[in-house]
């Protein structure tokens, strides 16, 4: 057990060193893609090419994603692999990146990159992410006042990924980044029912 805080360092080490990667290639990317005739299009193009293969293949196929990250599967094993599964009209910048990154070991990145990518576009147009959790679906109105009130607070444009959970019974979770604000029925109540556990012994007669 001595060596666990060393081995979760190493771990989060490695997971930085990915994530500084993945951003160099996706700068790379944006620049080279920049530089195209009709370059601002042809940037935000292959941003959605990245993150429409990434989520339906890589994100609908975890045994791909585990596939492309196993370090005891070779190079070319892996590039046969991802290269079948290019759709056949992929751009030459996107297997471009694929080839790139098989050269240099680095298939495991793909995901990182086109996260990376998509970041470095919401930063240069002021957008932000933003994951909604809610106990039910939201209205058009709830979304126009949500996205305000966000975008007042944030001064950002927030883009919303909504997703319904009846389990919180009511209100909503808001994650922005790192940063979770937790209004749900269901977490009022878990405070609650813990609060009366801690003092529980305040209340035996």
């Amino acid at each position: 057990m001595a060596n666990a805080p060393h081995a979760r360092e190493t771990v989060l080490e490695a997971g930085s060193i990915k994530s500084r990667l993945a951003k160099v290639y996706a700068e790379a990317l944006i620049a080279a893609a920049a530089a195209q005739p009709d370059g601002p299009a042809v940037v935000d193009a292959l941003g959605v090419e990245l993150g429409d293969f990434v989520a339906g293949v890589l994100g609908e196929s975890p045994s791909v994603a585990a596939f492309l990250a196993s370090p005891a599967v070779g190079k070319r094993a892996k590039a046969a692999a991802l290269q079948a599964a290019l759709p056949g009209n992929a751009s030459d910048l996107f297997r471009g990146l694929v080839t790139v990154l098989t050269t240099n070991g680095r298939l495991d990145l793909l995901g990182g990159v086109a996260a990376a990518y998509r970041q470095l576009l919401d930063d240069r147009a002021g957008r932000v992410r933003v994951k909604v959790t809610a106990a039910s679906e939201l209205t058009a109105a709830q979304r126009e006042k949500l996205t305000a009130t966000l975008a007042a607070a944030l001064k950002q444009q927030p883009v919303l990924a909504v997703r319904v959970d009846p389990a919180l019974i009511g209100g909503m979770v808001v994650q922005i980044g790192d940063r979770v604000i937790d209004s749900s029925v269901r977490s009022r109540l878990n405070n609650l029912r813990t609060l009366l556990l801690d003092k529980g012994s305040s209340y035996v007669l």
